[in-house]
């Protein structure tokens, strides 16, 4: 588990990822569109710990 959140996390941090060329920046959707992504990877992160801590716990009882 450790290796594959390791993984994760340098692959979310390398350059390509954070400068992707391809759209116009300065369009008006621009910044809601990046805020919802940001906002559905925020929630993506957060169900995966609640049902990893859900899944230890359950085996602890």
């Amino acid at each position: 588990m450790k290796k594959l959140t390791l993984g994760l996390m340098a692959s979310s941090l390398s350059g390509m990822a954070l400068a992707h060329p391809g759209h116009d920046h300065g369009h008006w959707a621009a910044e809601p569109i990046h805020l919802l992504t940001a906002l559905a990877i925020a929630s993506v992160i957060g169900t995966a710990v609640y049902v990893y801590r859900k899944q230890k716990a359950e085996k602890q009882d």
